[in-house]
């Protein structure tokens, strides 16, 4: 929660570009931010990385991109154009990566190169600037750094929220509340189930089998 001085509490987010409950999470953030006098930070942390079990070694940063895959190269593409995006500062970021999250998961967009570029036109960043860092050899290595710092703190699933004050927990809504109101109310329940009991790992509803 915000202090007496109006400074905004840190929340940390680890996210993936593919994941709709990491989309749905983040439509919450942005209900609930200046509410709830938070400020929401977003780390990448791949899935597919996470749930890779193959024998032979794979590191999806030092993966090659292949520019029309609708999945972005199991999400890469998106994950340093992200890491190009905020490069030219937080707002740009955001407003890049909501964007982003909505045309995969409102629009059903591929997230290939020319959706990108179109989001990063629509969002106005420095369209050169962006293409330039899209290809920076650093944004693979800030993309490995957040996947590992995610996994020493036993991340799985996306989206998880990090508080300041040490609590974590994975997030899972199968649709969004219904208005702020509803919005404010379920994150403020959620963060004081994580104080009030700390002993409590998991709440998950039973979902009828599929045949």
């Amino acid at each position: 929660m915000a202090d007496a001085a109006g400074t905004s509490e840190k929340v940390r987010v680890y996210f993936d570009y593919l994941c709709p409950f990491a989309w749905r999470g983040a439509e919450v953030t942005q209900q609930v931010a200046q509410p709830l006098g938070l400020e929401f930070e977003w780390r990448h942390f791949s899935l597919y990385q996470n749930n890779y079990k193959g024998e032979t070694p794979w590191q999806l940063w030092n993966d090659a991109v292949d520019l029309e895959d609708e999945s972005g190269s199991k999400g890469l593409l998106p994950f340093l154009a992200s890491c190009a995006a905020r490069r030219q500062g937080r707002e740009s970021f955001n407003a890049f990566r909501l964007a982003t999250m909505r045309a995969r998961h409102v629009e059903g967009a591929a997230l290939n190169l020319a959706t990108l570029k179109n989001i990063a036109k629509t969002v106005k960043l420095d369209l050169e600037n962006f293409e330039e860092e899209l290809n920076n050899p650093e944004c693979r290595t800030v993309l490995a750094k957040e996947h590992h710092e995610a996994l020493n703190l036993d991340v799985f699933g996306t989206p998880t929220f990090q508080f300041e004050n040490g609590h974590l927990a994975y997030f899972r809504l199968a649709q969004l509340p219904q208005n702020q109101d509803e919005a404010i109310r379920l994150f403020a329940s959620y963060r004081e189930l994580l104080e009030t009991y700390p002993y409590l790992e998991t709440i998950k509803r039973p979902r009828p089998q599929r045949n």
